[in-house]
């Protein structure tokens, strides 16, 4: 693990996104004073942050605000150990504009083993230095014509709320780029720090998410940190379209190294542990509600009603329809003696 603070470089330009920018250095930031339970940020630090520029002039942001950066890029200092591209706003489907010597810079730092993070628009500008090819990644869904025709060899997945693909991270949406940050702190940390960050930053959203965490918590007595991150993946966003290939890649593994430590630690195929969460859900929803069952199948994650009915039959050993039922049945009065 790294001893000495992590060199983090956060690119200001023009047109960036500085509420973003800031809010990145604030996680990191934090992330240091949680793994050491101190409030003083000077001997708290995990990371080293700096806003770099293209020089150290003020750049101006996408809505006026005018941000100084701490140093420019090409500036003597240590070599980032992560370059993160936080969201710019372009007004078409062009690709975006690169100064020269930020591709040069940037592929440099790629080239001497940083890793390289960009959030949402910011996606388009990591595509546009070349460096991206041959790599998966998520972005805006509004994106998707620009890298149809502008970038074909990056394989574009902007439904995948968060995409770690070698040393190339990508996130859109606010939730997955406090995972992206949770990812970098256990990286460079350990799965433990990185848990702790997690559990203080991420927010509790998603339909069902105490609910499933409730019900789940005999499968999370094992000491995996990287299964349960997935698990809690898992847990909120199964009402989602999301796979087993997902939450690999939230956990940083590869599909067969994550599938079996995943087996291991819960005793269930992933696969299963997304539907066992969709299943409970649908419970709840059975009990509380009336309304079509393909209803309740799309909003707890199935994409159809057949898969759904097989699922519930599996894990309820009946069907939705009986288990409603039974639910009416269990809420009626008690007849007087």
């Amino acid at each position: 693990m790294m001893r000495k603070p992590v060199q983090v470089c956060i690119y200001v330009d023009d047109g960036c996104w500085a509420g973003v920018a800031v809010l990145i250095k604030e996680l990191l930031v934090i992330a240091g004073t949680l793994y050491s339970r101190s409030f003083d940020l000077g001997k708290a630090g995990l990371f080293q942050i700096r806003l770099a520029g293209p020089s150290e002039e003020a750049v101006r942001s996408f809505t006026g605000t005018m941000i100084t950066p701490d140093c420019a890029m090409r500036s003597k200092g240590p070599a980032p150990d992560v370059v993160i591209i936080p969201p710019y706003y372009f007004l078409d489907a062009q690709p975006a504009p690169l100064r020269p010597a930020f591709r040069r810079w940037l592929v440099r730092a790629y080239g001497n083993g940083a890793i390289l993070l960009g959030f949402d628009s910011g996606v388009r500008v990591l595509a546009e230095s070349g460096l991206l090819n041959g790599h998966e990644v998520t972005g805006n869904l509004s994106d998707q014509k620009v890298f149809a025709g502008h970038y074909p060899q990056v394989r574009f997945s902007p439904h995948v709320p968060l995409v770690i693909d070698g040393r190339i991270v990508t996130a859109t949406g606010t939730a997955p780029s406090m995972d992206a940050c949770a990812y970098l702190v256990s990286q460079f940390y350990g799965e433990a720090a990185a848990h702790k960050f997690t559990r203080y930053t991420s927010p509790v959203h998603g339909p069902g998410h105490e609910r499933a965490e409730l019900i789940n918590v005999a499968w999370k007595n094992h000491a995996d940190h990287r299964v349960k991150q997935a698990q809690e993946f898992i847990e909120r966003h199964f009402n989602q379209d999301i796979s087993v290939e997902d939450a690999a890649r939230r956990a940083a593994m590869s599909l067969r190294n994550f599938s079996r430590r995943f087996h291991s630690a819960v005793g269930m195929s992933a696969l299963n542990y997304i539907s066992h969460c969709r299943v409970e859900h649908a419970k709840k929803m059975l009990e509380l509600r009336g309304g079509p069952v393909l209803q309740v199948a799309l909003e707890c994650g199935f994409n159809n009603e057949a898969s759904f009915r097989r699922a519930f039959h599996q894990i309820c050993e009946q069907t939705p329809m009986q288990y409603r039922k039974a639910a009416v049945l269990r809420k009626q009065p008690a007849p007087a003696v």
